[in-house]
Formats: C-alpha cells, sequence, structure tokens
C-alpha cells in the first residue's frame, strides 16, 4: 500500500497518478478526512490515558474516603469513554486501511497514457508472426477434431470454461509444466512445491485483495482461498520478514493450477 505519509504531504501526487489511470481520485480526499479522525481520536484517547494515569495517583495518595470514591467513579466513566474512543479508532483504521488498499501504485513518468488497452504504445517487437499458406484453426476448433480437449465433459461434470485434455493433450500439459520447472532450475532457480489454498492474509500481502477479490474462489466456512497464481504462495513465504540484502536476490519457481474467475 502507498505510505498514508504520502497523502499528507504530497495528496497531488496521488490525484495526478489516479487521473492518469481515468480513476475517481476523490478517493484521496476520503483518506485524509479518515486520517484526520484517526488522529484527533488518538489525541483525545491518549489525553484520557493521562488524565487517567496522573488521577490514579493522587487515588492512591488520598487520604478522603469520600473524595477517593469520587475520583473512582470519574475515572470509570473515563475507562468507558476510553473503550468507546478505542472502538472508534478501530473502525476508523479499518476504514482507513479499506480506502488506501484500493489505490494502486504511482505509475512511473515515462507510463504513457491511454484510457484502455486500445491506446497501448509498442514499445519493441521481437520476432516476425508467422505466416500460414492455410487458415489456421483456433485451439477449441483444433482440439476436439485431434481428441487431445473435450470441453462438452468439462461442463458436464464441473461447469461452463471447464475442459478436459485426454491422451497427448494431457502429456502435452504435463510436458509444458515439466518443461518450464526444468528450464528455470537450470537457470539457477529453486523449485518449490507450494499449497493450493492459502490465507486472506497472504493474498493481501500479494496484492490480489481486495481489487480481485470478485475473481477469486473463497472457502464458504475457512479462511482459505484458491491460489490464482503461484506467485502468492511464493511471496507469501517472506511475508511478514525482513530479508538482508546479502541474502537477495532470490530465485524460486513453482506450478500451482490458477483458480481464477476470468
Amino acid at each position: 500500500m502507498l505510505d498514508i505519509n504520502l497523502f499528507r504531504e504530497n495528496p497531488e501526487v496521488v490525484r495526478e497518478a489516479l487521473t492518469r489511470r481515468q480513476m475517481d481520485a476523490s478517493v484521496v480526499d476520503r483518506v485524509l478526512e479518515l486520517d484526520a479522525e484517526r488522529r484527533r481520536l488518538l489525541t483525545r484517547v491518549e489525553t484520557l490515558k493521562a488524565e487517567r494515569n496522573a488521577v490514579s495517583k493522587e487515588i492512591g495518595r488520598s487520604k478522603d474516603p469520600a473524595e477517593r470514591q469520587a475520583k473512582i467513579e470519574a475515572m470509570r466513566q473515563v475507562g468507558e469513554e476510553i473503550a468507546a474512543l478505542d472502538d472508534q479508532v478501530r473502525q476508523v483504521e479499518e476504514a482507513l486501511t479499506a480506502e488506501i488498499a484500493q489505490i494502486p501504485n504511482i505509475p512511473k513518468a515515462e507510463v504513457p497514457l491511454g484510457r484502455d488497452e486500445h491506446e497501448n504504445v509498442v514499445i519493441r517487437t521481437v520476432g516476425q508472426p508467422r505466416t500460414f499458406d492455410f487458415t489456421p484453426l483456433p485451439h477449441w476448433d483444433l482440439g476436439p477434431r485431434l481428441g487431445i480437449i473435450n470441453f462438452d465433459q468439462g461442463v458436464k461434470i464441473t461447469g461452463s470454461r471447464f475442459y478436459v485434455l485426454s491422451g497427448a493433450g494431457a502429456r502435452l500439459q504435463r510436458a509444458l509444466i515439466a518443461w518450464m520447472l526444468d528450464l528455470h532450475i537450470r537457470q539457477g532457480y529453486t523449485e518449490q512445491y507450494l499449497p493450493f489454498m492459502v490465507k486472506e492474509e497472504t493474498l493481501f500481502a500479494a496484492g490480489q485483495l481486495p481489487k480481485f477479490r470478485d475473481n477469486l474462489y473463497h472457502d464458504a466456512e475457512e479462511d482459505f482461498w484458491m491460489v490464482p497464481t503461484a506467485e502468492v504462495p511464493l511471496t507469501g513465504l517472506f511475508m511478514n520478514e525482513i530479508l538482508e540484502e546479502a541474502a537477495l536476490p532470490i530465485h524460486y519457481t513453482s506450478y500451482t493450477p490458477c483458480f481464477r474467475r476470468e
């Protein structure tokens, strides 16, 4: 996520970045409002806690029972106010985190402006597109003709957009996975075999949540999410850790299914 100090010190930088991305920049104002409210609440809480600490010492030194009881009652009310304010702080912090989590990174200055993929700029072209002396078939036509892809069976056993690979198709799938892993291992990567399910925290740390929530598969009863890419559990291996610079770079490779609603 973007640092809250960036919003406090250079809000226009974030507004400009969102505008360049064709996004609503008014979220910056909401972030600043929530941040101001959070700091106001924290100031009030700290003031009350300091008051409670000071009066608690006075209660310990007081010889007058009536005075002691009055201060105890007053501090009970202060304690209730502190508890209520702590709850408000928690709610505001959750709202603030939710707003900032939806704001993407600041694009580099050299990134060209564009409304959608139709305005993408070609940086370079490698090789030449292959030409055929016949009309090539798309895989959804060619696969069934060769008997290596069966869409009807995939729909029957699971649902739309699923398929079954058979014979040479299944072997090709397995061969491509092995080829990818073997290639990266030869290039110095270490293969990792990872869980196909992760916690919400892992997805959030990998930048998949909250943006892609609607594209992910989630267990209805437990905090398990099907991985949308091996990148998620791979980066999660070092979640909440600080790595020594001398240990970098770390080269890992992995294969997982990619569970996404696309």
